[in-house]
């Protein structure tokens, strides 16, 4: 079997430090190489494959529905090294330095040497020159610390060791096998990634049942739901690290390369723990004025709505920032402060309050607020 067949040890290893540290240059030096290097490998076993192993993601470089696959079995195959590593080092008592400089032509000649006896009867089964074979042999005598063959009138004897990694190299191939054997028959449906960047808003749950809904339905489909602030997930959005956004829409975005997708209204509503004395009549927006409030950072809709509210009465209410990107989070902190907070809910969610939480019974002029997704523009409609 030509080595132009298999995925290199090499390009294993590569694969497998770039998936750990997440990045290029965290995994040159986990692998005491240049990045220059472990981009190549990579490079060469995409080629190889046929499909790209990695992407850049939200935490940085991540693998790609293929690259998780072809993962698998990189590390299956470091695994099995290091167990031979451990074998080796029992049977002669020094450990040897296969992992880091092993590959697939030094063990193609030791199993052959292990089944026909001899260099010369090995080169023949493997097409290689006999001194080649040998070189190839020395080479991995060298890693492993000790000799392979002992030498007799005929042909050479295989040691234990050489026994070990003729093993070694059985157990490899059934785990990468040929690149015909790692191209992969996916199941139908979709496949690659699903990244959303999740604004807070009441409808955040209804992210997770989708994913729920969707790791059922497309099981090689990778999801990830990330919260974060508008400004940090429209950066992402920009570079290609997620593919959405979900929630409070700017209408329109402040960026030109950005689209947005109207889904449903939520209304702009005020709530406080359930004991909060603000509860024992109704009020007015300018009853309020006094009390303590938690708010959502200056440039947001939620605070330019908080200020506008305030101003339609003259008053310029003390506020206390406050960003939490998780909508229960932030509910939260209200039901245990003794603040008044400013949210956005649906009718649903709003009826469905938590126990220690409780709407301000205050008319809001118009508080409509429109919720939705936030994609890259392109140059068509975006359709979902």
């Amino acid at each position: 079997m030509r080595e132009q067949s298999r995925l290199s040890l090499r390009q294993a290893r590569a694969i497998d430090a770039v998936a750990k540290a997440r990045g290029f240059d965290q995994a040159a030096r986990l692998l005491n190489i240049s990045q220059p290097v472990v981009s190549r490998l990579i490079g060469t076993a995409e080629t190889l494959l046929g499909t790209p192993l990695f992407q850049r993601g939200w935490s940085g470089t991540e693998p790609t529905v293929w690259g998780e696959r072809i993962l698998q079995s990189c590390s299956a195959v470091l695994d099995l090294i290091s167990r031979a590593e451990d074998d080796i080092a029992k049977i002669s008592g020094v450990r040897p330095n296969l992992r880091n400089f092993m590959r697939w032509h030094h063990l193609d000649a030791v199993a052959a040497v292990v089944r026909y006896g001899s260099a010369s009867a090995a080169s023949a089964h493997l097409s290689m020159t006999q001194p080649a074979i040998t070189r190839a042999i020395a080479t991995i005598s060298d890693y492993s610390r000790q000799t392979l063959f002992d030498r007799r009138r005929d042909g050479l004897d295989a040691t234990p060791i050489a026994q070990r990694l003729a093993v070694l190299r059985d157990e490899l191939l059934q785990v990468l096998g040929t690149i015909e054997d790692l191209k992969l028959n996916l199941r139908p449906g979709l496949i690659g990634r699903l990244a959303v960047g999740m604004l807070p808003f009441s409808g955040q749950n209804l992210v997770a049942k989708t994913f729920g809904d969707l790791t059922t339905r497309f099981p090689d489909l990778r999801l990830m739901a990330i919260p974060g602030s508008y400004n940090m997930l429209a950066e992402a959005l920009r570079r290609g690290e997620i593919e959405c956004m979900i929630g409070v829409l700017r209408n329109p975005p402040p960026f030109s390369d950005l689209e947005e997708i109207f889904l449903y209204n939520e209304k702009f509503t005020l709530v406080a723990r359930r004991d909060h004395p603000c509860h024992r009549r109704r009020q007015t927006i300018a009853d309020l004025k006094n009390e303590n409030w938690i708010v959502a950072p200056h440039g947001t809709p939620v605070r330019s709505y908080f200020e506008r509210l305030f101003q339609t009465v003259g008053e310029r209410p003390p506020a206390q920032t406050c960003e939490i990107l998780s909508f229960g989070n932030a509910e939260e902190v209200i039901m245990n402060s003794n603040s008044i907070g400013l949210l956005s809910y649906s009718d649903q969610r709003i009826a469905n309050l938590p126990a220690d939480l409780k709407k301000v019974d205050v008319d809001l002029p118009n508080n409509e607020v429109a919720i939705g997704l936030t994609v890259k523009r392109t140059g068509e409609r975006t359709k979902f």
